[in-house]
């Protein structure tokens, strides 16, 4: 599977890394029995990974080096990181075919859950997706955490659903936090608003993840016209007598 193949010898170590390309890579490491393990990577610069896998041992260094060990080094250059990635998944599944999916230290997508679960539901980020037959709700998959947390955090910025990660005992003692004083948050930790008012908010912020913010697009056009058709009905002002007297001003000028 992979395309190109040098055979190495530290005696000749130098030309052999300056014929290696200095681009993107998937490589695999041989030593002289085919029956060791063979080291499999992927690499930006092929060259000076190879340099720092196979150069001379430098002394004291904690580095993982393989220039004694190794005999046969296979790659195949890439155009991109997808593309190095998928060759190293071939490859890994096709030397590895039990242990692939733990040497590829696969890393899940960040999803944006919906703790529909919680006496007073809330939302956060996560990698793990919870049992099949639970009410909490996952959104996504996002391309990194702060994707994630930025698109969480913008929609909750038209709501007024809690942001604390606390399981909430409401008490009107407490003081509540800072979203509850800038009137971000309905505040159930102080008994700010009834359950059934907090659960309302929570079913528009299902709706606003369920619709892809088409909910409360709709919310707002909603709104608007209602206080277009508000505005039309009202019966226009009067004006006074002494408004109704008032000549249109002309300038003039003096020769």
């Amino acid at each position: 599977m992979l395309t190109e193949r040098l055979e190495f010898t530290p005696e000749r170590d130098a030309g052999i890394f300056s014929s290696a390309p200095s681009a993107p890579a998937v490589f695999l490491l041989r030593g002289e029995d085919a029956e060791d393990e063979p080291y499999v990577s992927k690499t930006a610069n092929l060259r000076r990974r190879l340099q720092r896998l196979l150069g001379p041992v430098e002394e004291s260094t904690k580095k993982l080096n393989l220039r004694n060990r190794v005999r046969h080094i296979e790659y195949s250059p890439t155009g991109s990181d997808f593309e190095s990635g998928l060759v190293l998944y071939k490859i890994l599944r096709e030397t590895f075919p039990k242990t692939y999916g733990r040497r590829l230290r696969f890393r899940f997508a960040p999803l944006v859950k919906l703790h529909l679960e919680n006496e007073y539901p809330r939302a956060s980020i996560t990698t793990r997706l919870g049992r099949i037959t639970g009410r909490n709700l996952y959104y996504g998959p996002f391309q990194s955490r702060n994707t994630a947390e930025k698109f969480m955090n913008d929609s909750l910025d038209f709501f007024k659903m809690r942001r604390c990660v606390d399981d909430l005992h409401p008490d009107p003692e407490f003081p509540g936090c800072i979203y509850s004083e800038m009137k971000m948050c309905l505040a159930p930790c102080f008994k700010g608003c009834s359950d059934q008012e907090y659960s309302a908010e929570v079913n528009r912020v299902q709706a606003f993840f369920d619709s892809g913010g088409e909910s409360l697009a709709r919310e707002f056009s909603g709104q608007r016209d209602s206080a277009s058709a508000t505005s039309h009905s009202k019966t226009p002002p009067r004006f006074t007598s002494a408004w109704r007297n008032l000549s249109p001003y002309r300038a003039s000028s003096r020769k």
